[in-house]
């Protein structure tokens, strides 16, 4: 069995100060902030190797793998492995150039989608995992478009994911109204979205120790290179609110009619 989780890499939003968030943009310079897995994302990888363990107590030989297009820092590449991947796969560095923005994939979920299957497409993996969003954007689209690429089954909102009878596996997940059980072969991607299995495993010393010398894979791709010419601008929209106390002694009607006829003319501006 081969496993597969989707994963990307994001600033720590929580340390970045109120001067750049005021006036984000993709120049700002974040290189002050750390860099972690998206929350979601983390919930996909945790997911893969608990996977993995159940298949190999049954003695069937599993391969789980970790695979990103955005820049991978070393330290959480030898994470990953200290956790139990048996490979690391940056198709970031073998697509762009240092010269590239990180504006190549960001806000373009699309491309971002298109390169993943370009990789995935004939790399044979049984189980995709991904998280349900990561920032900058948090579009969400990127595993619903990769998907669609591959040719094969999504399930979204996945909670939990454990192994049923041989070959099966039976998948907790939960949508606006109602929460299900199903059980599915593979191949299928599921999107981890509000799951229990929260956070990776916590790796000892010496597991990273011998993944110290492990470095992240980085695969050729048949795509052609093409670097994003948009240039894109953030721009916060002016408010202007106003207020005004009733009085009891006022006709309520008129004044919500009032209201009625001029709320769509204030959002329009």
């Amino acid at each position: 069995m081969k496993i597969v989780v989707c994963f990307k890499v994001v600033p720590e939003f929580d340390q970045v100060v109120e001067e750049d968030w005021n006036n984000f943009s993709l120049a700002v310079d974040l290189s002050y902030v750390n860099r972690v897995f998206g929350c979601f994302d983390e919930s996909a990888l945790e997911t893969a190797l608990r996977l993995r363990s159940a298949w190999e107590a049954g003695g069937e030989k599993t391969e789980c793998t970790a695979l990103t297009a955005s820049p991978l820092p070393p330290s959480l590449c030898k994470i990953l492995f200290a956790a139990g991947f048996d490979r690391v796969l940056d198709l970031w560095s073998g697509f762009h150039t240092d010269a590239e923005a990180v504006t190549s994939f960001e806000f373009h979920p699309r491309r971002t989608a298109a390169v993943l299957a370009n990789y995935l497409n004939s790399a044979g993996y049984d189980i995709i995992l991904a998280g349900r969003q990561a920032g900058y954007a948090d579009t969400g689209t990127v595993p619903l478009s990769l998907a669609e690429a591959l040719g094969i089954p999504v399930v979204t909102g996945v909670e939990e994911m454990t192994l049923c009878d041989v070959g099966e596996i039976e998948i907790k997940r939960i949508s606006d109204t109602v929460r299900e059980r199903l059980r599915v072969r593979p191949p299928i991607m599921a999107v981890l979205g509000n799951s229990p299995v929260s956070a990776l495993r916590a790796v000892t010393l010496s597991a990273r120790m011998a993944a110290s010398k492990r470095s992240a894979e980085t695969p050729a791709l048949s795509m052609a290179r093409k670097t994003v010419a948009e240039a894109l601008r953030f721009s916060r929209d002016e408010s202007h609110k106003t207020c005004r106390f009733l009085s009891a002694r006022e006709d309520i009607t008129e004044i919500v009619s009032k209201l009625r006829e001029e709320y769509p003319q204030r959002r329009e501006r």
